[in-house]
């Protein structure tokens, strides 16, 4: 296992730097001007002295080989074009936590909710229960999530008044974006909670177990229950990282200062440096969230642990 997931950090730090100079020249080829913004009607020689602070005069592999240095050898993801003074560590360290938050409660909410009504839709299938909860999930995933954001604001703070449009502080501020970030996942992991516990009641072992006795409660819990997790595991790995990235959408239309919302304005501003350096530590989180899904894989599948042990 150890000899395993040694490769698997390995071709991980190969991704990561693949993803890392991909992105730096991407940006760097980029049509516009990144301090454009931020010279405004400047003299030239003023111009000058910006463009040499950030590094812009220099030829753009001499650029590309002291970012990476910095990068690897000190950590850091540049400093803000448009904000004086201000890094893409520090939005990371000071923003990550506000994306967090909602990422985190809309997780617990996606996945609880999820596997409940997956679970019910299988056991009823071809009930009522299981025709009512499909349809939901068809039009939860048809919709997209701004959308639900629009007719969540509308209707519980527009006209009903129950809670503020927009704005972070308040325990009241999370309703609408969680709401409109959870109820995508709600749906998604609803269809494959269904769909892997239909696939396992028609296995032998199930109807082995059912012959000896076991019952339902029993057989539903040791053997349907667990066995139906393992392709829900790769779904969670990946939305761990998404609740630290957070939400570019919902983030921008409910006015939180969270990480996707920093990106979106980054790229508006083409701030390049801010737009490297998040882009690299949202890939740094995915990488790590798969890396952890195959650490999840042995947990709930000790026999992926033996596969993999005998290789």
């Amino acid at each position: 296992m150890l000899k395993f997931l040694g490769k698997r950090l390995a071709f991980g730090i190969l991704t990561l730097f693949l993803i890392a100079t991909a992105t730096f020249f991407l940006v760097a080829g980029a049509p516009g001007d990144p301090i454009a913004a931020k010279v405004g009607q400047m003299p030239e020689q003023a111009q000058e002295i910006i463009s040499a602070k950030y590094g812009l005069d220099k030829p753009l592999f001499q650029r590309y080989a002291l970012y990476m240095k910095n990068l690897v050898t000190k950590g850091d993801f540049g400093e803000s074009i448009i904000y004086t003074g201000k890094t893409a560590n520090d939005v990371i360290k000071e923003n990550t936590m506000v994306s967090a938050k909602i990422g985190l409660i809309a997780l617990v909410f996606q996945v609880s909710i999820g596997l409940s009504l997956g679970l019910v839709s299988a056991l009823k299938r071809g009930k009522a229960a299981d025709h009512v909860i499909r349809v939901l999930v068809v039009l939860a995933i048809c919709v997209p999530s701004f959308v639900f954001a629009a007719v969540l604001q509308y209707f519980l703070a527009f006209k009903w008044k129950l809670v503020p449009v927009f704005g972070w502080g308040q325990w009241t501020n999370y309703v609408l974006p969680v709401a409109a970030y959870a109820l995508g996942g709600i749906a998604s992991y609803t269809k494959y909670m269904r769909s892997s516990t239909l696939g396992v009641i028609g296995e032998d072992y199930i109807v082995t177990a059912k012959a000896k006795g076991c019952t339902s409660r029993r057989t539903l819990r040791k053997h349907v229950l667990r066995n139906s997790l393992i392709p829900i595991v790769t779904m969670v790995g990946p939305a761990l990282s998404g609740i630290f990235a957070g939400s570019f959408v919902i983030e921008k239309m409910f006015a939180i200062p969270g990480l996707g919302f920093y990106y979106v304005k980054a790229v508006s501003d083409n701030d390049y440096t801010m737009i490297i350096g998040l882009t690299i530590f949202f890939a740094m989180l995915f990488v790590g969230a798969l890396i952890l899904v195959d650490i999840l894989y042995g947990i709930v599948d000790p026999r992926i642990r033996v596969a993999k042990g005998s290789k």
